[in-house]
Parts: C-alpha cells; sequence; structure tokens
C-alpha cells in the first residue's frame, strides 16, 4: 500500500469545510484523505494546536501530512506552526499558508508526493498563491505560566 500525504484545512470557520466540499464535488468524491478543522472566533492557537492533535489522533495519526492554512499570521496559522513544532516520531510534516481552491485541488492531485516536496511544488507552481509556514515554539513563555 502506497502512503500518500493526508491533507488538513484549517480555516477560520465556515472556509475548511467549504473548501473540503468543493473538493469532494470537483473529484465527484468523498475525499478522506483531507481534513476539514474549522477554526471559530474564539479559539486561540494553543486551542487550534489541540483541534489539529484531535483531528490526526482521529484520522489513524497519518505519518505524512500537508497542513493548509488560510491567512499567515491568523489564529489557524499560528495554531498550525505551534501543533508542528511539538515532535512527533516519524512525522514528515508540512505547512503552506495562503490556501485557494486551486491550491487545494493541486495538493489532492499530487498528494502522493512527500509534504515537504509536496509544500514545494506547491509554492513553486503557484507562488502567488501562498508562503511556507514554519514551526514555532510549544513552550509557553515564563510570563504565562502558572
Amino acid at each position: 500500500m502506497e502512503i500518500e500525504t493526508r491533507l488538513f484545512l484549517i480555516c477560520h470557520a465556515p472556509l475548511a469545510s467549504s473548501f473540503h466540499g468543493v473538493a469532494c464535488h470537483a473529484f465527484g468524491q468523498r475525499l478522506n484523505d483531507a481534513v476539514a478543522i474549522d477554526v471559530l472566533s474564539h479559539h486561540s492557537r494553543e486551542q487550534v494546536a489541540e483541534l489539529i492533535e484531535e483531528a490526526w489522533l482521529a484520522a489513524g495519526a497519518p505519518s505524512q501530512v500537508l497542513l493548509l492554512t488560510d491567512l499567515m499570521g491568523a489564529t489557524p496559522c499560528n495554531g498550525a506552526s505551534l501543533w508542528m513544532g511539538r515532535s512527533k516520531d516519524n512525522l514528515q510534516i508540512a505547512g503552506i499558508a495562503g490556501m485557494s481552491l486551486p491550491l487545494l485541488l493541486k495538493a489532492l492531485t499530487y498528494k502522493p508526493l512527500m509534504p515537504a516536496e509536496l509544500a514545494e511544488h506547491l509554492l513553486r507552481s503557484q507562488a502567488d498563491c501562498g508562503c511556507r509556514l514554519e514551526a514555532i515554539s510549544a513552550r509557553v513563555p515564563p510570563q504565562h505560566q502558572q
């Protein structure tokens, strides 16, 4: 069995579900290899990271993940970056901010690529559609510790 990259769509509600629905329509089938996570306005980046963790576990803890978020610097993106920064054994992960429908459809088409390779391909072929995410530390700053 060939392992493919699992896509996690992390966007302000209801964008993730909407993108997923349109992609299902475009491919004419329910897409189980794309997970939609709709982020509500009251969610913190820590809560978003927890939502991603729960979705990742519910999806069977896939070993290859590409995170796609809507806006660089917004809570979904910051939560995705935080989740990326948490160490996970044997997990290959990459992320892109600035998701669009063309970017999503291309990601679904090229999901046999490894996450980093897929992210590079998407950014090269649609450079104006997104920018690379970087992992941030999960460490809480001293002033926020209890």
